[in-house]
């Protein structure tokens, strides 16, 4: 059963109901000397308390937390299509924030990208990411908790696009966006370590606006003063999803990835304070529209009619379903082998973030749930893996 917390903020101490919050979800499975990344959502340049982007008390507090627990926190995301990563992170002044909490701020659109692929993926077979993501011990996702008027909610497995390079995300998009989303959360599900989802302010609607119409402009924003905390990431959304007045059974994304078996909808202990009936979380006319026609930009037999009208409207940056489904089915070459002396240190092991290599009698043997981000390779310090068959 996963357990998941609801704790109200008082008195504005953000960080006290931060604390509670993860006291009472437990399951804080943070070592020290680790590294680990946590991953607000910094999608635009709207102000801290806006709905729209995790406010920065919360990641403040998460900073400290983590901190406190002797692991090294960093900090990092990448704003959506159409925003300047510079000029967000300035316009919320992240970087002296995550400083002054005591964790260091990473310019995740400045950092090395990897492609990986996804073994069993559905939709999403392979993906541009940031190498950062496999390379930490773990990731803390803080979402805020906020509508989205194609996926219904956008919570902590939404805010993983964020690690994904800019050019992927209409590639996710077009490809329906909830299946690809899930994929990207299969790979990434050994690396979740805890979600914390900011719901000090949220926005009861969002208006599509700016740069490829995403979704940034908030309209009623209420104060409601909560945390929601868990280790389960599809628990915790769900429970973020009926208190927005959603049932999770209902957002796509929730359902498929419990189906999966990657997390809880049903089978969830909530503890501390689930608020009753927080009023009405709407789409906006606009968002309607907007999903209505997604309906036929995401088909397979639609696209080609409408994607001329989609390219005009949003901009080059928008791709065709067939070119991305070709895309998807170029599979990146290569093997890893052993091929050196190999003295058993596991270094590999460890650096394999989806538990693809085992030792067996001190020598490394790799499963067939690699995805060929090699990083195992760079690793070994004797150079005893290579990658054949490039």
């Amino acid at each position: 059963m996963a357990r998941v917390s609801v704790v109200r903020v008082k008195n504005d101490n953000v960080e006290a109901a931060v604390r509670e919050a993860i006291e009472m979800a437990g399951d804080f499975d943070i070592g020290s000397g680790e590294k680990i990344l946590i991953k607000p959502n910094l999608c635009c340049d709207k102000p801290s308390g806006s709905g729209v982007v995790t406010n920065m008390s919360v990641v403040a507090a998460v900073v400290k937390v983590v901190r406190e627990m002797g692991a090294k926190p960093l900090v990092g995301d990448i704003p959506i299509v159409g925003f300047d990563p510079q000029h967000v992170y300035d316009a919320l002044g992240v970087k002296e924030i995550v400083e002054k909490a005591g964790g260091e701020f990473i310019d995740l659109s400045k950092e090395e990208r990897i492609v990986i692929q996804i073994p069993n993926a559905r939709k999403l077979r392979r993906v541009k990411i940031v190498k950062t993501t496999f390379e930490v011990d773990g990731i803390i996702s803080v979402p805020v908790l906020k509508t989205h008027f194609f996926t219904g909610v956008t919570l902590s497995i939404k805010n993983l696009k964020g690690l994904t390079d800019q050019d992927q995300r209409t590639r996710i998009h077009v490809l329906g966006l909830n299946t690809p989303i899930v994929d990207l959360l299969q790979v990434l599900r050994n690396q979740i370590r805890y979600v914390i989802i900011d719901g000090t302010y949220v926005a009861r609607q969002i208006k599509p606006s700016g740069p490829y119409y995403g979704p940034t402009e908030p309209k009623d924003i209420t104060k409601l003063d909560l945390i929601i905390a868990g280790r389960d990431p599809v628990a915790v959304d769900a429970v973020g999803a009926q208190i927005m007045g959603f049932n999770p059974k209902d957002i796509a994304m929730l359902r498929e990835a419990a189906e999966r078996g990657l997390g809880e909808i049903e089978n969830i202990e909530i503890v501390g304070e689930m608020p009753g009936a927080v009023g009405k979380f709407e789409t906006t006319l606009l968002g309607k529209i907007m999903r209505f026609l997604n309906k036929f930009w995401t088909s397979r037999i639609f696209n080609p009619l409408v994607h001329p009208l989609a390219k005009k409207l949003f901009g080059p940056e928008i791709v065709a379903y067939r070119q991305v489904m070709k895309e998807m089915e170029t599979g990146k070459k290569g093997e890893v082998v052993l091929t050196g002396e190999c003295d058993g240190c596991g270094i590999c092991v460890r650096s394999c973030k989806v538990g693809n290599i085992k030792l067996v009698n001190n020598k490394p043997v790799i499963g067939d749930k690699c995805i060929k981000c090699f990083i195992c390779v760079e690793a070994c310090p004797k150079g005893a893996l290579s990658i054949v068959g490039l």
